[in-house]
Order: structure tokens, then C-alpha cells, then sequence
């Protein structure tokens, strides 16, 4: 029975894996790892996950801090009969069986995805008024993000300012990760982090603590080595990860937003000086 890992690493994107029946895979932070967690917990060569005709098999290979499913510790090959939590070190990851036409359907949604983030991309390009283009962008990136709440803050010369914001929690004033964003406009990173209760710069935060989100992505507008602004999206839903294909999504849309941003700032100041 085919079967799907996603690994909830604490500040980078979702890694996920679909499994075949019949596969045998390694997990571990060395590259060549079918599953590769780079994460300090996790020893290079952690664990195997194996099929066979009885179903699969988790296998700890020596680990410094073992392998772990439902909390249970696996000292021999352990069997996996259905949906589990499985740790390796301190990292989680979502264990879920799957039936064939539900693995062929999760493996045509990739190509779903890319294909839906292009035309969202050629949506906002077409935009003929400055707002429109800001409101299809962060609607945009919340769809990219798979989040339900959206921003497109813009840096300024006193503070920065929301230019557009979208879902059911969002307002006209920011009230995301303050942290997040901040690292987005003046450090020029970007961050991602789901179950962010375990990031200790972030889980401090009221903003954080207040809003009580579970997943988030944050990342900067570049023109050249200049910050112009940040795209943020979160999501308070449990269990909710930006994966590497939602990263590799959002910041190839990041990059034309700001390119579009750029360019119409230059043609309003343009238009503004023919009047």
C-alpha cells in the first residue's frame, strides 16, 4: 500500500515523501536519504522504512536518539498498520497509508500546483490598477501558501504599512509575526516554520502567542540588494506546514512581484509628472 511522509522540521519548509509499495527508504541528515532532515537531532543514517507483501516496517539504524513511533521507542523492525506520528530525534513526521488512487491523485498535484501558480502569476501580472495588482498578490500568496490569511506590507521611511491584506482574521494593521516580518525587512530573510511553538524567537512573541498560528511564511521584496516589502501568510489550522513545493512556489512569486512593484512605482511617478 502506497503511503505519505511529511517531516514537520521546526524552520525550514515541509520535506515530503510519497512511498511506494514495495520501496525501501532511508531517513537521516546525510544527503542521499530518500527523507533528508537537516536537523542536529537526527543522526546521518536514522531509520528505514520498508514494504513488503505484510505492509511496512520502521527500523531504527543505530540512532543516537532513537526512532520513535507514537511516542513508542523502536528497539526492532516495528510495524506500521496505519496512520502514525513517527519521530526521529526531535523531529516529527506524519505517517498516513494511502490507497492507490489517492497516491496517483497526490502525485499529479504537484504539477496541479506549478500549473495554477502560473497562471495566478500571469493574473496579477495583467492587473491594470496598482490596488487590483496589490489585492490579487496577496490573495495570491495565501493560495501559494496554502494559509488562510495574507499580507503585502510594504517598507516605508517612518514604519512599514499593510498595501494589502486577505482572510478572515485579516485587517488594514498587521497582525502577524512581528518577528517574522521584521527578519523579512530588515535582515532580508525569509522564514517558514510550522508548529512554530517550538522556535523559541517566535513562540515568545505576543504576536505569536496571541494569534494563536500554527504555520507561517514570511518573505522579503527585493529590488536589487533594497527591501521594499515582505509577502506574509500564516495559518492557525493544527497540523499545517508550508512545504518545500509551497516555498519553491512562493519565492519564484516573490521575485515578480517585486519586479512589478518596481516597475509600476516608476510608471505612477511617471504618469504623476505628465499631469
Amino acid at each position: 500500500m502506497p503511503a505519505r511522509l511529511i517531516a514537520y522540521l521546526p524552520d525550514a519548509p515541509a520535506p515530503s515523501l510519497l512511498l511506494r509499495e514495495g520501496d525501501a527508504v532511508t531517513i537521516g541528515r546525510a544527503e542521499g536519504n530518500a527523507l533528508r532532515l537537516s536537523h542536529p537531532s537526527v543522526s546521518r543514517h536514522h531509520a528505514r522504512l520498508s514494504s513488503n507483501a505484510r505492509g511496512w516496517a520502521l527500523d531504527d539504524l543505530g540512532s543516537k536518539n532513537g526512532s520513535f513511533r507514537d511516542s513508542q521507542r523502536v528497539e526492532a523492525p516495528a510495524r506500521l498498520d496505519g496512520a502514525a506520528w513517527l519521530r526521529f530525534g526531535d523531529i516529527y513526521v506524519e505517517f498516513t497509508p494511502m490507497g492507490e488512487e489517492d497516491a496517483a491523485r497526490e502525485a499529479g498535484q504537484a504539477h496541479a500546483r506549478r500549473t495554477r501558480a502560473t497562471a495566478l502569476t500571469r493574473g496579477v501580472g495583467q492587473a491594470l490598477d496598482l490596488d487590483d495588482m496589490l489585492t490579487a498578490s496577496v490573495h495570491a500568496v495565501a493560495e501559494l501558501a496554502q494559509c488562510d490569511r495574507g499580507y503585502l506590507i510594504l517598507a516605508g521611511a517612518d514604519q512599514p504599512r499593510v498595501a494589502a491584506a486577505c482572510g478572515p482574521r485579516a485587517t488594514r494593521d498587521f497582525a502577524g509575526s512581528t518577528g517574522a516580518l521584521q527578519h523579512a525587512l530588515a535582515r532580508g530573510l525569509s522564514t517558514v516554520a510550522h508548529d512554530i511553538g517550538h522556535l523559541p524567537w517566535l513562540s515568545t512573541r505576543e504576536s505569536v502567542l496571541a494569534s494563536g498560528i500554527s504555520a507561517l511564511a514570511c518573505l522579503p521584496l527585493r529590488d536589487g540588494d533594497r527591501v521594499i516589502g515582505a509577502l506574509y501568510a500564516d495559518s492557525m489550522r493544527p497540523g499545517a506546514a508550508i512545504t518545500a513545493l509551497d516555498m519553491e512556489l512562493l519565492q519564484a512569486f516573490c521575485e515578480r512581484c517585486a519586479l512589478w512593484l518596481v516597475a509600476r512605482g516608476a510608471r505612477d511617478r511617471l504618469d504623476h509628472a505628465a499631469t
